[in-house]
C-alpha cells in the first residue's frame, strides 16, 4: 500500500494564510480610495457612507484575532467582534 504525499507544512500553511490576508487588506484599500474619490466627485454623502463602513471592517483586520486567518500568530490580540 503506498503512503500518502505529504501535505503543506504548518509554516507553509500560515504563510500562505498571512499573504491571503494582505492581498485582501491591499484590495479593500484600493476599494475604499476608489469610494472615497466617486463620494467626492459625485458629492455623495451615502457613498461616503458606505466608504466609511468598508473602512472601519477593513482598518482593525490585521490587529484582531477574532478577523486573523493566523490566530496563532495574534494570539494575544484583542478580540474585535
Amino acid at each position: 500500500m503506498a503512503t500518502p504525499a505529504p501535505g503543506p507544512t504548518r509554516s507553509a500553511l500560515l504563510r500562505r494564510g498571512v499573504n491571503l490576508e494582505r492581498v485582501t487588506l491591499a484590495w479593500n484599500v484600493i476599494g475604499i480610495v476608489v469610494l472615497a474619490i466617486a463620494a467626492l466627485s459625485a458629492r455623495s454623502v451615502a457613498l461616503a457612507g458606505f466608504g466609511l463602513t468598508a473602512w472601519s471592517r477593513s482598518a482593525p483586520a490585521p490587529w484582531c484575532s477574532g478577523n486573523s486567518l493566523t490566530p496563532t500568530i495574534v494570539a494575544n490580540a484583542p478580540r474585535c467582534n
